[in-house]
């Protein structure tokens, strides 16, 4: 098996060619495909570096002893880190949606994206894209002149401790959003993707099994939400596959 079958290296079907009656199209602008799949390929690359950042911050808070169930004293401690996590994952948010209209745009130029099933797969795409805005707003929320009134609502730091608690539970529905999208833009890659051309079938495969993942969220109860790397995941190995599969464009 060669690196151009396992990148993509399939003929896009393009189905107004044999019906006949059908309305034409315009000629597909090899420039602009181009184009489009290495700023797809970056953007996707981005969202894996960025989310590459928060490990690292978890660690440094770690061994800075920051406690598992943090009170309002500890989240002063470390004031700083509510911007950094709205800056890190607003900017995942941005690259997300960068990477799925790119896509999009290049499937539809390809005439491989205009069935309702392709539509719906993008839709899920962009809640997923946009759930990481949900994230950002809701982490920076608790670092906010309204976050900081948990102090004085009560000064046990037990309460409080609880109820930031509450709050995480919120960032991580937020995460869980993001892998349920995920879902539907992984099954979008591994058909549509694989029938516009951008990648092959190997490739096809791999996004089907990342498809598949995020269900174990839903049947192991009290589980670690693991399966959102696979989302993260899922951008890098579609950026690296898009940037070369844009150099083979040329």
């Amino acid at each position: 098996m060669s690196t151009a079958d396992l990148l993509g290296n399939a003929e896009h079907h393009d189905n107004t060619s044999i019906r006949p009656g059908a309305p034409s199209t315009a000629p597909t602008d090899p420039d602009e495909i181009r184009s489009l799949t290495r700023l797809a390929g970056w953007a996707g690359i981005a969202v894996f570096a960025f989310w590459l950042c928060q490990p690292i911050l978890v660690g440094m808070l770690a061994s800075g002893g920051a406690s598992d169930t943090p009170d309002m004293a500890a989240l002063e401690a470390n004031s700083w880190v509510g911007g950094f996590d709205a800056v890190l994952f607003s900017a995942m948010g941005v690259a997300s949606l960068v990477m799925v209209l790119a896509v999009w745009r290049a499937m539809r130029l390809r005439g491989a994206a205009d069935g309702v099933l392709s539509t719906v797969g993008f839709a899920m795409a962009l809640v997923g894209a946009t759930a990481w805005f949900w994230v950002a707003g809701h982490g920076l929320s608790m670092y906010t002149s309204v976050g900081a009134g948990l102090a004085d609502v009560s000064a046990d730091s037990e309460i409080q401790a609880a109820s930031l608690q509450a709050s995480y539970l919120a960032v991580t529905a937020g995460l869980i959003v993001v892998g349920i999208g995920s879902i539907g833009w992984n099954v979008l890659l591994a058909t549509t993707g694989r029938r516009a051309g951008l990648i092959g079938r190997p490739l096809s495969a791999v996004f089907g099994l990342f498809a598949a993942v995020p269900l174990y969220q839903a049947v192991v109860p009290f589980a670690t939400p693991w399966p959102l790397i696979i989302a993260v995941l899922g951008s890098l190995v579609l950026g690296i596959a898009l940037l070369l599969k844009s150099r083979k464009l040329r």
